[in-house]
């Protein structure tokens, strides 16, 4: 006869009967001395061109900091993955856990393959104490100055110990190059230099590797003052796929039924799915096999003095056998039939020793329910109410009488993948440069919500490097590195996460460090904020009397003293800057020429730490780029773009077409307007000149002027203020109007039941677009899409 136990909520008072739960005190001195915060960074895409805008939003979405330590800057870097370079690196205020921003391409920055990485001014150990790293893609819109492709050579018999590569480069017309050009290369271990020959060609020899992480070859190509990458994964003789196995519970019991989860994944860790066989000594007793997420499962009773082991059926293996973990003769079997529950979590218990246990949930941060209890028989099955306990991530553990783990597993509480936010528009289909009305709506489980929202082209979002609100904060944040979902959103997917939790695990935390902890340890002393400090030096000497310095870039003048050695530190207040401007420092004396400002920012030495670090902890995915025209936009995705043409006449800004900028950041496009957001980086702008009307925002002003710091003015990285999106509604004909990135809206309060209408109008660009809106509510955080197509007209 089968038995249920239903633990109702008066569990806390059994705490009391059967004895004090000690642990508890120990989670949250635990808690307190491993201070954490989660970021998460909404960027409207991840798949830009030159001369694009990068849009974001960040949100703090949980912290144990003390106060004290709230984030108020949020750093931004991008960092180029083939070299760990940090090309650009910007800062944002950060107010209240949000913070705006965007970032402005150059027009001759290279394409390839990059990281967002997004951290606050807060740091513990010399390491940020929170990181966002989204990775994204770099297309260009400019026809490259050279072309470049690679491709496999077949080899010899005699030969079949290296790997042949023929590199040929041309004009972008497809002829030869008058010049050779400079190539360098990497693969495994093995990094050199060349050039190619008369005909534009080189063909490299290398030796092969085994057991390579990474099979790629990168290679970079210069010509001239240009220079470009190109990689392709090269094929491995066949090794050892990697495969563990993962018992329900924690361990196999001898003659207790047991659940075991198992994971494929190749050389380069990426999931496999294919056929085994299980085997007893010799003798097969069972097929099993993974998803496409490289996970399987199945159920087993192991006997005692038996070996169990797992051969592997798939052509592109090395042949081998996988041993199962031992199975122990006493223990407490576990068997939870799903971890992704609503309300309530339904668990089977079978043991063959001790019948004292205690149930615990907890997230080894903060204990839920904590539930002493005699086991009167050898099976039995039990509810649980999930009242008292959080949605989310978190672990059942079962615990002899001296708090040893017996059996543990993780599982998800109050899963609800509901549409938290209608998305509607007035059309599925619409025209080149037509209005699109938008309609969100929360729905009434949820009072209120501060969403982003972005409108983008479908294929400027690329799957692989998709990234939403409710599987990072719920799913990746904690888990780590997680199988690529088939339409990147896995939160969505119930029998995805059951697939993730059967082998994921709280690979943060230990019991022994819980053990560890110490109530003395709960002071956050190892925590301290970055800074922006400087120095004044005359005549390359350090002064010995104090000493001013003004800033000038921003709206108004500060004055900031030093010490009387002249160091300085700055404060928030005084970086503050509009999006895009330059600020300077300068000595605020009559004769600026002997004074030399020096300033450390720590922002940057932080990035530069960040983007070596990625080198190491990213997983490589074999992928080829063997052609640079693959990273080119399509011409129907793109304007014309004239040839550039440098027209000078002696003191007269007028005439200084294709110089961009001046100091001040400010231009004016062909069409007459000041800092034209959809024209900026275009090599028709020009400088403005002081005294001259533009249009900024429909109206005429009159341009001000720009003073040009001379060499006694010190460029220093400002702290930005967000700039606003512009809503275009192209009624310039003439005008072309390719943007892949329609609406952004970096924060829109959301209220239940009331719906909020947004406007904004498509460009030129067809095809699909895809509406992303998500951020965080009163209950959590929340994600909704939508997708509609533009066609010509």
């Amino acid at each position: 006869m089968r038995l249920f136990l239903f633990f109702v909520l008066l569990c806390c008072k059994l705490t009391s009967v059967f004895g004090q739960d000690h642990l508890e005190a120990k989670m949250k001195s635990y808690d307190l001395s491993k201070p954490y915060a989660n970021l998460f960074v909404h960027f409207d895409k991840n798949v830009y061109s030159n001369n694009e805008t990068i849009w974001f939003t960040g949100y703090l979405l949980k912290s144990n900091l003390q106060s004290g330590y709230t984030p108020h800057v949020m750093s931004v870097a991008l960092i180029r993955a083939i070299d760990s370079s940090v090309v650009m690196q910007k800062k944002y205020i950060m107010d209240k856990g949000i913070a705006l921003g965007s970032m402005l391409l150059p027009d001759s920055i290279q394409t390839g393959n990059y990281y967002l990485a997004a951290s606050t001014d807060i740091i513990t150990n010399g390491k940020p104490i929170t990181l966002f790293v989204q990775p994204v893609t770099l297309k260009t819109n400019i026809d490259p100055k050279f072309k470049a492709n690679m491709k496999l050579m077949d080899v010899s018999k005699k030969e079949t110990n290296v790997h042949q590569i023929l590199i040929a480069v041309t004009s972008k017309e497809g002829l030869f190059l008058p010049k050779p050009t400079s190539i360098s290369y990497r693969y495994g271990n093995s990094y050199k230099n060349a050039k190619t020959d008369v005909s534009g060609q080189l063909l490299i020899s290398i030796p092969k590797q085994d057991q390579l992480v990474d099979p790629n070859i990168y290679v970079k190509l210069k010509y001239e003052k240009d220079s470009t990458f190109i990689n392709m994964p090269l094929p491995q003789p066949k090794a050892k796929a990697s495969v563990k196995f993962y018992p329900e519970g924690g361990n196999m019991i001898v003659g207790l039924p047991t659940k075991i989860a198992w994971e494929v994944k190749d050389q380069q860790n990426r999931p496999m799915a294919l056929k085994a066989f299980l085997l007893k000594g010799n003798e097969v007793i069972d097929t099993i096999e993974t998803s496409s997420y490289g996970i399987g499962k199945f159920q087993m009773v192991a006997e005692n003095n038996h070996a169990y082991t797992v051969k592997l059926v798939h052509s592109d293996l090395a042949d081998s056998v996988y041993v199962l973990p031992k199975a122990i003769d006493k223990g407490l079997a576990m068997n939870m039939a799903n971890a992704v529950v609503q309300d309530t979590l339904k668990l089977t218990l079978t043991s063959n020793a001790t019948r004292k246990f205690a149930i615990r949930i907890h997230n080894f941060r903060e204990s839920f329910l904590y539930i002493p209890f005699d086991m009167e028989y050898n099976k039995r099955a039990i509810k649980i109410p999930l009242t008292e306990v959080p949605k989310g991530l978190v672990t059942l553990t079962i615990s002899d009488s001296l708090d040893r783990p017996m059996a543990e597993r993780m599982f998800f509480a109050h899963y609800d993948p509901s549409e938290k936010i209608g998305i509607t528009t007035d059309q599925t289909t619409y025209k080149q440069r037509e209005k699109v009305t938008l309609k969100l709506d929360l729905k009434d489980i949820e009072e209120q919500a501060i969403v982003s929202i972005a409108c983008v082209q479908d294929n400027r979002l690329e799957l692989k490097k998709m990234t939403d609100i409710e599987s990072y904060s719920y799913l990746s944040q904690e888990l780590g590195t997680l199988p690529l979902h088939r339409n990147g959103y896995g939160f969505a997917d119930q029998e995805y996460l059951e697939q993730v939790l059967l082998i994921k695990g709280w690979r943060k935390y230990t019991w022994q460090d819980l053990q560890a902890a110490n109530p003395k340890d709960t002071v956050q002393q190892h925590l301290s904020l970055l800074k922006i400090s400087g120095r004044v030096l005359k005549n390359k000497k350090e002064l010995n009397t104090v000493t001013t310095i003004g800033m000038f870039g921003n709206n108004t003048t500060n004055l900031v003293n030093t010490n009387i050695k002249g160091h300085f530190d700055l404060n928030t207040s005084d970086l503050l800057t509009e999006s895009e401007k330059k600020l300077y420092l300068f000595a605020n004396e009559k004769n600026k020429l002997p004074y030399t400002i020096l300033v450390n920012d720590e922002f940057i030495s932080t990035n530069e730490k960040i983007a070596q670090n990625l080198a190491h902890e990213n997983t490589v995915i074999p992928s080829g780029l063997i052609n640079t025209t693959e990273l080119l936009l399509k011409n129907n995705e793109k304007a014309t773009r004239l040839k550039e043409i440098l027209v000078t006449a002696k003191n007269d800004d007028r005439f200084n077409y294709g110089v961009g900028p001046n100091p001040c950041g400010d231009y004016v496009c062909s069409y007459n307007i000041l800092n034209c957001p959809n024209h900026s980086g275009d090599p028709r702008n020009t400088r403005p000149v002081k005294g001259f009307s533009y249009l900024t925002a429909g109206v005429k002003l009159v341009y001000p002027g720009c003073d040009e710091p001379s060499s006694t003015f010190f460029n220093i990285n400002p702290l930005y203020l967000h700039k606003e999106f512009y809503i275009n509604d192209y009624k310039e004909p003439q005008e072309p109007a390719f943007f892949s990135t329609l609406y952004w809206n970096y924060a829109t309060l959301l209220k239940a039941s009331t719906p909020t209408e947004l406007n904004f109008y498509t460009s030129d660009i067809t095809g699909k677009f895809r509406i992303v809106v998500q951020g965080v509510s009163d209950k959590g955080v929340i994600y909704s899409q939508k997708i509609f197509e533009v066609k010509g007209n």
